[in-house]
Protein backbone atom coordinates (compact mmCIF):
# COMPACT_ATOMS: atom_id res chain seq x y z
CA UNK A 1 0.00 0.00 0.00
CA UNK A 2 2.72 2.32 0.87
CA UNK A 3 4.48 1.40 -2.50
CA UNK A 4 1.54 2.48 -4.49
CA UNK A 5 0.54 5.92 -2.48
CA UNK A 6 4.67 6.50 -3.41
CA UNK A 7 4.22 6.03 -6.95
CA UNK A 8 1.23 8.26 -6.54
CA UNK A 9 2.89 10.96 -4.96
CA UNK A 10 6.15 10.85 -7.69
CA UNK A 11 3.43 10.68 -10.59
CA UNK A 12 1.56 14.16 -9.14
CA UNK A 13 5.00 15.65 -7.90
CA UNK A 14 6.35 14.99 -12.18
CA UNK A 15 3.08 16.32 -13.67
CA UNK A 16 2.68 19.50 -11.93
CA UNK A 17 6.69 20.58 -12.47
CA UNK A 18 5.89 20.05 -15.66
CA UNK A 19 3.08 22.71 -15.55
CA UNK A 20 5.53 25.05 -14.13
CA UNK A 21 7.69 25.11 -17.06
CA UNK A 22 4.63 26.08 -19.07
CA UNK A 23 4.77 30.34 -20.14
CA UNK A 24 2.04 32.49 -20.23
CA UNK A 25 0.05 32.54 -23.48
CA UNK A 26 1.50 35.78 -26.21
CA UNK A 27 -0.41 39.20 -25.73
CA UNK A 28 -1.71 38.60 -21.83
CA UNK A 29 -0.24 41.67 -20.39
CA UNK A 30 -2.31 43.43 -22.69
CA UNK A 31 -5.54 42.17 -22.52
CA UNK A 32 -5.20 42.59 -18.59
CA UNK A 33 -4.38 46.23 -19.08
CA UNK A 34 -6.76 46.68 -21.32
CA UNK A 35 -9.66 45.25 -18.91
CA UNK A 36 -8.91 47.16 -16.38
CA UNK A 37 -8.70 50.45 -18.39
CA UNK A 38 -12.54 49.32 -19.58
CA UNK A 39 -13.45 48.70 -15.90
CA UNK A 40 -12.32 52.29 -15.05
CA UNK A 41 -14.32 53.96 -18.15
CA UNK A 42 -17.26 52.03 -16.51
CA UNK A 43 -17.42 53.71 -13.24
CA UNK A 44 -16.27 56.72 -14.93
CA UNK A 45 -19.35 56.44 -16.87
CA UNK A 46 -21.80 55.39 -13.99
CA UNK A 47 -20.26 58.67 -12.21
CA UNK A 48 -21.50 61.00 -14.71
CA UNK A 49 -25.17 59.44 -14.37
CA UNK A 50 -25.13 59.41 -11.43
CA UNK A 51 -23.95 63.37 -10.99
CA UNK A 52 -26.58 63.96 -14.02
CA UNK A 53 -29.26 62.37 -12.67
CA UNK A 54 -29.13 64.13 -9.23
CA UNK A 55 -28.69 67.68 -11.44
CA UNK A 56 -31.94 66.75 -12.72
CA UNK A 57 -33.61 65.63 -10.00
CA UNK A 58 -32.51 69.02 -8.11
CA UNK A 59 -33.86 71.27 -11.16
CA UNK A 60 -37.19 69.35 -11.03
CA UNK A 61 -37.26 69.92 -7.51
CA UNK A 62 -36.65 73.50 -7.83
CA UNK A 63 -39.04 74.31 -10.64
CA UNK A 64 -41.98 72.40 -8.46
CA UNK A 65 -40.78 74.43 -5.21
CA UNK A 66 -41.09 77.60 -7.33
CA UNK A 67 -44.22 76.72 -9.33
CA UNK A 68 -46.01 76.16 -5.81
CA UNK A 69 -44.93 79.37 -4.45
CA UNK A 70 -46.12 81.42 -7.51
CA UNK A 71 -49.67 79.60 -7.28
CA UNK A 72 -50.33 79.51 -3.41
CA UNK A 73 -52.44 82.43 -2.67
CA UNK A 74 -51.74 85.55 -1.54
CA UNK A 75 -52.54 86.23 2.24
CA UNK A 76 -54.39 89.77 3.00
CA UNK A 77 -54.63 91.34 6.13
CA UNK A 78 -58.03 90.22 8.26
CA UNK A 79 -59.78 93.46 9.81
CA UNK A 80 -60.42 92.37 12.96
CA UNK A 81 -63.44 92.77 15.14
CA UNK A 82 -63.06 94.66 18.77
CA UNK A 83 -66.01 93.24 21.09
CA UNK A 84 -68.59 95.50 21.43
CA UNK A 85 -71.18 95.60 24.47
CA UNK A 86 -74.63 94.73 23.21
CA UNK A 87 -76.96 97.09 22.57
CA UNK A 88 -80.63 97.27 23.37
CA UNK A 89 -81.63 96.83 19.72
CA UNK A 90 -78.95 94.15 19.23
CA UNK A 91 -80.57 92.27 21.89
CA UNK A 92 -84.40 92.23 20.50
CA UNK A 93 -83.53 91.48 17.12
CA UNK A 94 -81.73 88.26 18.59
CA UNK A 95 -84.80 87.34 21.25
CA UNK A 96 -86.94 87.79 17.82
CA UNK A 97 -85.11 84.84 15.27
CA UNK A 98 -85.61 81.66 16.23
CA UNK A 99 -82.68 79.77 17.99
CA UNK A 100 -82.94 76.26 16.18
CA UNK A 101 -84.00 75.90 12.37
CA UNK A 102 -85.26 72.51 12.26
CA UNK A 103 -84.58 70.28 9.06
CA UNK A 104 -87.02 67.81 7.77
CA UNK A 105 -86.23 64.45 8.52
CA UNK A 106 -85.49 61.69 5.35
CA UNK A 107 -88.62 59.54 4.75
CA UNK A 108 -88.68 55.87 5.46
CA UNK A 109 -87.57 53.53 2.72
CA UNK A 110 -90.61 51.08 2.35
CA UNK A 111 -90.35 47.52 4.05
CA UNK A 112 -91.36 44.32 2.57
CA UNK A 113 -94.13 42.57 4.37
CA UNK A 114 -92.09 39.10 4.17
CA UNK A 115 -88.18 39.81 3.78
CA UNK A 116 -86.84 37.83 1.93
CA UNK A 117 -89.64 38.75 -0.56
CA UNK A 118 -91.14 35.03 -1.96
CA UNK A 119 -89.65 33.86 -5.21
CA UNK A 120 -91.56 31.68 -7.65
CA UNK A 121 -91.23 28.10 -7.14
CA UNK A 122 -88.88 25.68 -9.30
CA UNK A 123 -89.62 22.98 -11.71
CA UNK A 124 -88.20 20.51 -9.00
CA UNK A 125 -90.38 21.85 -6.02
CA UNK A 126 -93.61 21.87 -7.98
CA UNK A 127 -92.57 18.30 -8.46
CA UNK A 128 -91.71 17.53 -4.98
CA UNK A 129 -95.08 19.41 -3.81
CA UNK A 130 -96.96 16.98 -6.63
CA UNK A 131 -95.38 14.03 -5.43
CA UNK A 132 -96.11 14.64 -1.55
CA UNK A 133 -99.98 15.45 -2.39
CA UNK A 134 -100.15 12.70 -4.73
CA UNK A 135 -99.02 10.05 -2.13
CA UNK A 136 -97.44 11.49 1.18
CA UNK A 137 -96.18 7.69 2.15
CA UNK A 138 -94.01 7.21 -1.00
CA UNK A 139 -92.67 10.64 -0.25
CA UNK A 140 -91.80 9.54 3.22
CA UNK A 141 -90.17 6.34 2.12
CA UNK A 142 -88.08 8.60 -0.40
CA UNK A 143 -87.18 11.12 1.88
CA UNK A 144 -86.11 8.44 4.35
CA UNK A 145 -83.80 6.77 2.20
CA UNK A 146 -82.31 9.93 0.76
CA UNK A 147 -81.58 10.54 4.28
CA UNK A 148 -79.78 6.98 5.02
CA UNK A 149 -77.79 7.60 2.13
CA UNK A 150 -76.84 10.58 2.91
CA UNK A 151 -75.36 9.08 6.63
CA UNK A 152 -73.46 6.13 4.65
CA UNK A 153 -69.93 6.72 3.97
CA UNK A 154 -69.02 7.45 0.31
CA UNK A 155 -67.64 4.77 -1.90
CA UNK A 156 -65.53 5.53 -4.95
CA UNK A 157 -64.99 3.14 -7.09
CA UNK A 158 -61.32 2.32 -8.19
CA UNK A 159 -60.59 3.86 -11.82
CA UNK A 160 -59.64 1.40 -14.07
CA UNK A 161 -57.44 3.20 -17.31
CA UNK A 162 -56.87 0.35 -19.89
CA UNK A 163 -53.11 0.03 -20.95
CA UNK A 164 -52.28 2.13 -24.55
CA UNK A 165 -51.57 -0.02 -27.57
CA UNK A 166 -49.12 1.63 -29.90
CA UNK A 167 -50.53 -0.07 -33.25
CA UNK A 168 -53.13 2.57 -32.94
CA UNK A 169 -56.08 -0.07 -32.12
CA UNK A 170 -57.75 0.52 -29.02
Amino acid sequence: MDDARRDLDRLIDGALASYSDAEPLAGLEGRVVSRVRAVQARRRILAWGMGLAVAASVVVLGIVIWTEQRLAPKRREVARVTSVAPTAAMIERAVRIPARVHAERPKALPKLEQFPAPEPMTAEERAFVALVTRDPTEAQQILADLRNRADAPIEIQPIQIPPLQSDGAQ
